[in-house]
């Protein structure tokens, strides 16, 4: 048995900005029959600097907690830290536990391995 769903009508709420927005547009409104796109202008937005927010100033940043982030967002292991950085698997969790320090040489090793800057895991 087979059943088929007609949807009527469907929402998408995206919001585009940055140079192309117009092509964008006539593209997006060229190749997709009946389509309907509102523009919304909204000048309550006030943007700010992140790092001047007290969010931001909140958050305590120790360079194993930006070794562990650094690791777990190149969804790598100790293991692949290990072989690609040249640093000793064990060496790599005492510094995410924040047991042992990182060094200068440590972090610009690192810093190659997880591609980022050195100076994220010296603070």
């Amino acid at each position: 048995m087979q059943a088929v769903v007609k949807k009527l009508h469907t929402d998408i709420d995206v919001n585009i900005s940055g140079k192309g927005l117009k092509d964008f547009l006539k593209l997006i409104k060229d190749n997709i029959a009946g389509i309907q796109i509102v523009e919304e202008e909204d000048d309550d937005d006030e943007y700010v600097n992140v790092e001047d927010t007290d969010w931001y100033k909140s958050i305590e940043l120790t360079p194993a907690k930006v070794l562990k982030i650094r690791r777990e967002n190149a969804d790598m292991t100790f293991a692949e830290l290990a072989k690609k950085s040249g640093i000793a698997a064990p060496n790599l969790a005492l510094m995410e536990s924040g047991k042992r320090n990182i060094g200068a040489r440590t972090a610009k090793k690192l810093a190659e391995a997880l591609n980022c800057d050195a100076g994220d895991f010296i603070i």
